[in-house]
């Protein structure tokens, strides 16, 4: 019994017409889900509401003329560089950075989960000179949410640390470094600026050489640089807090002083 294979060729015009649902299903019996996925691609996205705009959903004018987007600080002397560590506080892993820091009289930005200082908020109590900053509720992607979601994570986050702590965050990180214009909006309106990072400890790529992190982080070093670190999740990211002392040594070796980001960024 012979076999033969069938194309079927969708018009736009048809697609246009109405036929976009009969066409679909055609493409994807055919196995050319390419085809609808390049068809798609050429639509334009929401105007308004999705979490690409950066427009108000609600039409109305946004309530901040801007947004500023931060990777790193200065490259001019002196040679200043701030260490973060992302979704804590951890009831194991954050007390061991923090009793590094203070061993090398290190100050860092610490970029929050709002669930975690629910649910640990005490080990940042006493950290002192560190800074605490928002890093969203509960840790989603914010580049697939609209702006009332963003804001609503930025706004949880807030009132966390400020019960927590008594202070409000200046900073604010995206999960992933991931964000659109929703929350580029939803940041300007609650005036934190996003911080992003130049450069990042790369834990996995030093499971098998552990002892090589420190050297090659160092190597890595700029003037201004913003490097993230985490203190939760992955058991690779032990990498790094085990050898964080031996880090801290190494850029110290190479003239570099520690400050958290908003003093990096004044």
């Amino acid at each position: 019994m012979s076999s033969r294979i069938v194309v079927t060729v969708i018009s736009r015009r048809v697609l246009l017409r109405g036929g976009i649902a009969a066409g679909a299903g055609a493409l994807l019996a055919v196995g050319t889900r390419e085809a609808w996925d390049a068809y798609q691609a050429t639509q334009p996205l929401p105007f308004y509401g999705g979490p690409e705009s950066g427009i108000r959903p609600d039409l109305s004018v946004p309530h901040a003329a801007g947004e500023e987007v931060i990777w790193r600080g200065s490259e001019q002397a002196p040679k200043r560089i701030a260490l973060t560590f992302d979704d804590g506080p951890h009831p194991q892993w954050t007390p061991r950075v923090l009793t590094t820091l203070a061993e090398h009289d290190v100050p860092a930005t610490f970029f929050l989960k709002g669930v975690n200082v629910r649910d640990h908020g005490a080990i940042h109590r006493d950290s002192g000179k560190h800074e605490l900053a928002n890093h969203t509720w509960d840790h989603p992607d914010l580049a697939r949410l609209d702006q009332p979601a963003v804001a609503d994570q930025i706004a949880r986050c807030t009132a966390a640390i400020e019960d927590t702590y008594g202070r409000s965050p200046r900073l604010f990180r995206p999960p992933y470094g991931h964000f659109g214009g929703s929350t580029v909006l939803a940041c300007a309106e609650a005036g934190l600026p996003v911080v992003l990072w130049s450069m990042q400890f790369r834990e996995a790529d030093f499971v098998t050489h552990p002892d090589d992190i420190a050297a090659e982080v160092a190597r890595q070093a700029h003037p201004g640089a913003i490097i993230l670190g985490h203190d939760c999740g992955a058991q690779e990211r032990l990498v790094a807090i085990d050898r964080l002392g031996t880090i801290i040594g190494a850029l110290k070796d190479r003239g570099f002083s520690f400050v958290t980001v908003s003093s990096l960024l004044a």
